[in-house]
């Protein structure tokens, strides 16, 4: 069984990184001039709420609702990660709001990036609930990358954004 202070230390990361997430979704959704970009940019920025909806129900029965809630709405930093950008017109070659090609492919890399953190985080973990729900958040993620990955060839061969459903998972 994993002790509290491992399913803590899961906790403040996994809310830092679906933060982290959020915001960058919100600022690529509104630096990118398709409506279709911004579609997908907000629906992956909601995804993030998503996840930490999944967070909670796993999490606040292990540590409380009052201790989930103080995490959650904590304006404090856990920790500094480098999976999500914080302006996107500092990353080197990529400036959203003049090409959404970059914009798409700053998003894959960010994607690619949160597999890999998740995947450290659930080979971490040695509580088995904790591991399928971090392998159900790495599922999403490899979704939202697959997505962005359609989207991307797309316009570099079409010039025009392709009108994809979003399945949630």
């Amino acid at each position: 069984m994993t002790h509290i202070s491992e399913v803590k230390d899961a906790i403040k990361k996994a809310i830092q990184m679906e933060k982290d997430g959020y915001s960058f979704y919100k600022k690529a959704a509104a630096q990118t001039k398709s409506e279709a970009g911004k579609d997908i940019f907000e629906s992956l920025a909601q995804d993030e709420e998503v996840h930490l909806d999944v967070f909670q129900k796993m999490f606040e029965d292990r540590i409380g609702k009052q201790e989930w809630d103080d995490l959650v709405n904590s304006n404090k930093k856990y920790q500094d990660m480098s999976v999500f950008p914080k302006d996107l017109k500092a990353v080197e070659g990529a400036n959203p709001d003049v090409n959404d090609l970059d914009a798409l492919r700053m998003a894959m890399e960010t994607e690619r990036e949160a597999i890999e953190f998740y995947t450290d985080l659930w080979t971490a973990m040695s509580d088995d609930d904790i591991k399928r729900i971090i392998d159900t958040i790495i599922d999403q993620e490899k979704n939202h990358y697959f997505l962005l990955q359609q989207e991307f060839d797309h316009l570099d061969s079409a010039g025009s954004w392709y009108e994809l459903n979003i399945l949630r998972g």
